[in-house]
């Protein structure tokens, strides 16, 4: 069972770690109750990345990281997902030269800018707070008042493709967003689906004939979509998916 140091390169040396004085059992406990962890009857697993350093590093786990918008840097409860904030004496406490950057990605001092998606559950032996690392620059959708991350979403409408569609994982790349279309205080959930060559024509038909209406018979209510473009995922040069541009192409395709 490793001893797991958490840490990103906006950081000094360490964010989190697992407490080095805990056994395998307890470390173990500690990586089930993550594996096992389920959200409003959803299944929201975790993988345990221990607990803060006092003073060295401060975490909390907050609903939203975007100044001006609802939730900003308001704690979530046990066990909801959020975005992983910190600070403390191995955060580094600014840009050089460059007020404006600092004031925007460290306000009261938290730092916002590790854009980790996590959640946080009470010790039941000790009481302390550990904590649980769903998924690496991501984001959440905000639904029914709970958050679901967008890789959890990715990965349970990619399993109904395969299942419905009888597609290969290869032929295919999906990816949600969640877009203020229809009300002020919930993301419309947006499909934008890749379907790549080798696709039967009759298979993109029904996709984008079906596709919405029995996915939300058929999934979990967190990853119901709204609505569904048929059009390329847009990724970086390391494979992970550029969440504004895939916003921005939504954004165009409607109003075209």
């Amino acid at each position: 069972i490793p001893t797991v140091r958490f840490g990103s390169t906006e950081t000094c040396l360490q964010v989190l770690g697992i407490p080095r004085q805990l056994g395998e059992a307890q470390r173990l406990a500690c990586f089930e109750r993550g594996w096992n962890h389920s959200w409003q009857g959803e299944p929201t697993c975790g993988y345990y990345i221990g607990r803060p350093t006092p003073p060295f590093t401060a975490c909390r786990i907050v609903r939203s990281i975007t100044h001006g918008e609802a939730g900003f840097l308001e704690d979530q409860p046990a066990g909801e997902p959020g975005y992983l904030v910190t600070r403390g004496e191995n955060v580094m406490s600014g840009y050089v030269g460059n007020p404006a950057a600092t004031a925007a990605v460290l306000p009261e001092g938290w730092y916002t800018g590790l854009r980790d998606v996590a959640f946080r559950l009470r010790n039941p032996e000790d009481s302390a707070w550990d904590y649980y690392w769903m998924s690496r620059d991501s984001a959440l959708l905000i639904r029914g008042g709970a958050n679901y991350a967008y890789d959890q979403i990715n990965r349970e409408l990619a399993d109904f493709l395969v299942a419905q569609y009888g597609l290969e994982p290869v032929s295919f790349d999906l990816a949600v967003v969640g877009l203020r279309l229809d009300s002020e205080h919930e993301d419309t959930c947006c499909v934008t689906l890749e379907l790549k060559e080798g696709v039967a024509a009759a298979t993109r038909e029904s996709i984008a004939a079906t596709f919405i209406e029995t996915a939300r018979a058929s999934v979990s209510k967190g990853a119901k979509p709204d609505r569904l473009l048929l059009a390329p995922v847009l990724r970086n040069f390391k494979g992970a998916i550029l969440v504004p541009e895939l916003k921005k192409q939504f954004a165009a395709s409607r109003k075209g």
